[in-house]
């Protein structure tokens, strides 16, 4: 397996092994004041080629890197056959790429990939992505001094540095951006509400609403529907399949607040969602990573004192686009968030050449606060496997 300056990669083989390749972003990161540990269980879950639907049409190496003996950094290589499918691609990822801030880990482990991947026909690597862009993605490039939203990656100013001195350059940026309880105009609510009049004056019945949570399972079928629908042409998207949706359901139906998730109808078909959560990373970052009786305690008490959320996920399917649906469900998710008490909220992320929902969201106010950058690198034919 690979290795240099006395650097050791080898695979992640038996119980011990994975304990470790879990539990070293806690060591790392224990100090780094923004770091939020996530909880252990969440993450053996998705790592698990059992449990986790994503297994189903991937596979998936985990990596150790070891100096003297000590764990110094870990990796996944990931060859995501949904991926390459729906893009006509050859191109394997990167992820879970934690390590000691040292060019030489980072160089071994991010090779050991390279070699994996190649032996599998791979032409590139991209990455990170953990697993794909439906879980964390991306290394934070700007925004450093904020701490990470629910589901978003943070990682230290020289992670960048480590991965471009491997030789990745970027292949796409993830904006994300944030706005303030009273950043939604009066202009975005008449213009929004004029496209409704819009479309409704052309014979078609528009409707607004919130998540009915007595319907979860079929609220579950419609967002499904337009999810895949209004990513598909996305770059980096990867349709979810049933089980990868029934089991994100699964988990977000414990933390979900109805009224934050707002489905756009017209003539009784779903053509636009909304998803937005409460920035539990608020409580979690107390939690140490576990789910004991005080933990559970701790989150708790301060989930009640969280006012701030993540619009994670915002479509509208092709046909409706450009007609004022997302202005539409940003300012029904603003005005739900004013009344449950919510103060601000980062909307993202969003790709950096997605012009149309770049404008319209800056067009409310909001301001540019944090990057996510995917890295790629082309896999030179004869690469040692």
């Amino acid at each position: 397996m690979g290795g240099k300056a006395g650097i050791r990669v080898l695979p992640v083989r038996g119980r011990k092994a994975l304990n470790l390749f879990v539990e070293l972003p806690y060591r790392l990161h224990e100090v780094e004041g923004m770091w939020v540990p996530p909880p252990r269980r969440d993450v053996r879950m998705l790592l698990d080629r059992n449990r986790h639907p994503f297994h189903e049409h991937a596979q998936v190496e985990y990596f150790l890197a070891r100096r003297d003996g000590e764990c110094v950094g870990r990796i996944a290589a990931i060859e995501n056959h949904a991926h390459n499918q729906a893009h006509g691609e050859r191109v394997g990822f990167f992820g879970f790429l934690d390590a000691e801030q040292d060019e030489e880990v980072f160089a071994a482990l991010l090779g050991e990939a390279e070699r994996w991947a190649a032996a599998r026909g791979l032409k590139a690597l991209r990455g990170p992505c953990s697993f794909s862009t439906n879980e964390e993605c991306g290394a934070l490039v700007h925004g450093f001094m904020a701490p990470p939203a629910i589901m978003t990656p943070w990682n230290t100013e020289t992670y960048p540095r480590l991965i471009e001195s491997a030789g990745y350059t970027k292949a796409r940026d993830l904006i994300s951006w944030w706005v303030w309880r009273d950043t939604l105009s009066e202009r975005m609510v008449r213009v929004a509400g004029k496209l409704l009049e819009k479309l409704q004056r052309g014979g078609r019945q528009v409707t607004a609403r919130h998540l009915n949570m007595k319907d979860f399972g079929g609220e579950l079928s419609r967002v499904r529907r337009v999810y895949n629908s209004a990513w598909e042409k996305n770059w980096g998207f990867v349709p979810m399949t049933e089980a990868e949706i029934e089991h994100m359901a699964r988990e977000l139906r414990r933390i979900v607040v109805p009224e934050l998730v707002q489905f756009v109808e017209v003539d009784g078909e779903p053509v636009a969602f909304s998803l937005t959560l409460p920035d539990y990373n608020i409580a979690l970052r107390f939690m140490e990573g576990r789910m004991g009786p005080r933990q559970i305690a701790t989150f708790l008490l301060l989930r009640k004192h969280i006012h701030h959320c993540r619009m994670m996920a915002l479509g509208v399917v092709e046909e409706f686009r450009n007609r004022g649906l997302e202005a539409l469900l940003i300012s029904e998710t603003i005005k739900a968030g004013r009344q449950l008490g919510y103060t601000s909220a980062e909307l993202g992320w969003i790709l950096e050449d997605n012009d149309p929902m770049n404008r319209a969201i800056a067009s409310i106010g909001a301001v540019h606060h944090k990057t996510h950058r995917i890295y790629e690198k082309t896999l030179l034919p004869g690469t040692p496997a």
